[in-house]
């Protein structure tokens, strides 16, 4: 064998040898190196911003909606209404009547809706005196119609705005002569000072339907068209709705009348808001059971379709006065000397800031900076994000 061939044969040899060491040594893992393989991933914050908002505290509970309690419409005696008394003009069952809006007709005659807490009871004219002046000259006055001093005396002044009245709905007033009188005038009237009227314009009682509120939903009619009135001729309700709701003894004293209400319900596309009117003075009222305290919600301008629906009610039992720095609760725990603080991320790295916790509610938590500064917007750890594991909370650190 040639020189040459044995020394590219020695070569050979020294590289396989070397290629071989190269090998068994990619197989050969230090301890180490093993610890670094198998480490579990770096655990990464699980961040949210800092928000600054009013934040309140609620009770939750369902209630019904619903139009007031339904009440009569009757037709006052008066020597001034037309005989027969025949129903001659009624509004549909929803229509809404305002103050000095007519609710329907007798015999042709309006019937004209006021505010006033006393029913009409007796016909006023002129001379008359009395607290039902007094109210009618108010409605007067409410409606522009210039009556005068509200004094209780019927006099030109109220007279004129009587006219005035009647013109606004397209009607003549009763009109009664001197001669009249003695026909209109039960003569036991005449025993009491401010009864007896003199001639000129006057208010048939059967015209005026006094109500302490308004507006008026009609709700229900009675006898119908072309019958006699005998009884009530229909059935109003406010306008307004309501909401009945309950909530369990424990909690009724934090409710009061006046708080905000949110009501809503998603699958119906209802979201509304009203105020607690009223509040029962224990259990056992209105429905409820002997747990629970009813009260009702009031809700100006509420749509339709709350009327009969069961809601959601959500009273603002405690609010901050002002916009304040709020976070999760998740954010906030306690140091082992029992300071509240949170972890606030600046430039890549965990700050531990201490806080002054307020008012809780819906998740969140007002917070003040006890030293240094807190800024609307800046990211909080609320937990960490372990791959392979659950998330870990960061409340449950410090107890």
């Amino acid at each position: 064998m040639s020189r040459r061939k044995i020394a590219a044969g020695f070569v050979f040899a020294i590289i396989v040898a070397a290629l071989g060491g190269w090998l068994a040594g990619r197989q050969i893992t230090t301890p180490a190196e093993i610890a670094a393989l198998t480490a579990a991933p770096e655990p990464s914050p699980i961040l949210v911003p800092v928000e600054r908002r009013v934040l309140t505290a609620d009770v939750v509970t369902r209630g019904t909606g619903r139009y007031g309690t339904p009440r009569e419409v009757s037709v006052a005696p008066s020597p001034l209404a037309p005989s027969p008394a025949i129903v001659t003009d009624l509004p549909s069952i929803g229509t809404v009547v305002a103050e000095g809006e007519v609710l329907f007709e007798v015999s042709g005659r309006p019937v004209i809706v006021l505010e006033g807490s006393t029913p009409s009871f007796r016909d006023l004219g002129p001379a008359m005196s009395g607290d039902d002046v007094a109210q009618l000259e108010a409605a007067l006055d409410r409606l522009g119609l210039e009556p005068g001093p509200v004094d209780g005396r019927y006099d030109g002044s109220t007279e004129a705005a009587v006219r005035r009245l009647y013109d606004t709905v397209g009607s003549e007033p009763a009109v009664v002569r001197a001669a009249q009188l003695g026909e209109l005038v039960p003569p036991a009237a005449t025993a009491y000072p401010g009864s007896t009227p003199g001639p000129g314009v006057m208010v048939a009682a059967a015209e005026i339907y006094f109500t302490a509120s308004l507006p008026l939903r009609v709700a229900e009619i009675g006898p119908g068209l072309g019958r006699p009135v005998d009884g009530p001729v229909l059935f109003v309700t406010d306008a307004a709705v309501a909401i009945d709701g309950t909530v369990p003894i424990e909690q009724s004293g934090l409710i009061a009348v006046g708080m905000p209400v949110r009501i809503d319900e998603p699958d119906l596309g209802i979201e509304a808001s009203g105020a607690v009117s009223v509040v029962a003075d224990g259990p056992g009222t209105d429905g409820a059971d002997g747990f629970h305290v009813h009260f009702e919600v009031s809700v100006p301008d509420a749509p339709p379709s709350v009327v009969n629906a069961s809601v959601r009610l959500s009273i603002a039992t405690e609010s901050t006065a002002d916009e304040v720095l709020v976070v999760p609760v998740a954010a906030l725990y306690l140091t082992a000397n029992g300071d509240s603080v949170i972890r606030v991320e600046r430039d890549g790295e965990l700050t531990t800031v201490a806080v002054r916790p307020g008012l809780t509610a819906r998740g969140l938590v007002e917070v003040e900076a006890v030293d240094g500064q807190l800024v609307e917007g800046e990211p909080v750890v609320i937990g960490f994000d372990e791959p392979g594991s659950e998330q870990v909370d960061a409340g449950a650190e410090g107890g």
